[in-house]
C-alpha cells in the first residue's frame, strides 16, 4: 500500500514538473531572470548577431511557451543542418540577466500558425505587410506590455527542394537600442527594422 502511494506521489510530481512552462510573454521586462538560468542548464550565453544584444540561447524548448502555445524542440523533416527551432532570450548585458525579450525562430509550420493566431486574438491592433509571396509579416506596438513584437517569415528549402517557411518572432522592450547601448545616438530595434525592412513597417 505504501509503495503504491509513493509511486502515485512521484508520478504526480513528475507530471506537474513536465507541464511547467515558462511563458515568455509573461516574464516581466527588466526583471532578473537568474532563477530561470539556474533552472535551465541548456541556456548558453551568447549575443544576437543582428541586434548585438546579449542573450541566452537554446534549442531545447520543451519548457517554454508563447502565451498558451507550448514550444517544442523541433527539427524540420528532411531539412538542412540549420532548420531547427531555437530561442534567444535577450538580456541587458552579459553580466546581468535582466529580461529584455526574446527572438524565437521556428520552422514548425503548425506551431507558427498557432502563435500568430494567439497574438492576433490577444493583441488585435497590429500592422500586417505585403511580403509579395514570401510569407507573412506583422508588427505590434503594445504600450501595456511596454513591448514591440515583430514577426517576419522567409522561405527555406529542404533536401527535396520543397519550400517551407522559417518564422522569426521578436518580442523586445520598447526603446531597446542595438548592442544594449544606452547612448541616444545608437538606433533602436525599431529603427533597425525600418531601415532593413522598409516594406514591413
Amino acid at each position: 500500500m505504501k509503495l503504491s502511494f509513493a509511486i502515485l506521489i512521484v508520478t504526480i510530481i513528475l507530471s506537474c514538473k513536465s507541464q511547467t512552462k515558462t511563458d515568455l510573454l509573461s516574464l516581466k521586462l527588466d526583471s532578473d531572470i537568474a532563477t530561470l538560468v539556474v533552472q535551465d542548464k541548456e541556456l548558453k550565453k551568447d549575443f544576437d548577431p543582428n541586434y548585438g544584444l546579449a542573450s541566452l540561447t537554446t534549442n531545447k524548448l520543451d519548457g517554454y511557451a508563447i502565451g498558451d502555445v507550448k514550444l517544442n524542440t523541433y527539427d524540420y523533416p528532411n531539412g538542412n543542418l540549420a532548420d531547427y527551432n531555437r530561442l534567444s532570450i535577450f538580456t541587458s548585458s552579459k553580466q546581468k540577466n535582466n529580461y529584455l525579450g526574446f527572438n524565437y525562430s521556428s520552422v514548425n509550420q503548425e506551431e507558427t500558425k498557432s502563435i500568430i493566431s494567439y497574438l492576433k486574438k490577444n493583441y488585435p491592433a497590429y500592422q500586417q505587410s505585403d511580403t509579395r509571396g514570401n510569407g507573412e509579416s506583422f508588427f505590434w506596438d503594445i504600450p501595456k506590455l511596454d513591448a514591440w513584437i515583430f514577426i517576419y517569415q522567409g522561405i527555406s528549402t529542404d533536401k527535396n527542394d520543397e519550400n517551407f517557411f522559417s518564422t522569426n518572432f521578436i518580442f523586445v522592450k520598447r526603446g531597446t537600442r542595438m548592442e544594449n547601448s544606452t547612448d541616444s545616438k545608437v538606433i533602436t530595434i525599431m529603427d533597425y527594422y525600418k531601415m532593413m525592412f522598409p516594406d514591413v513597417l
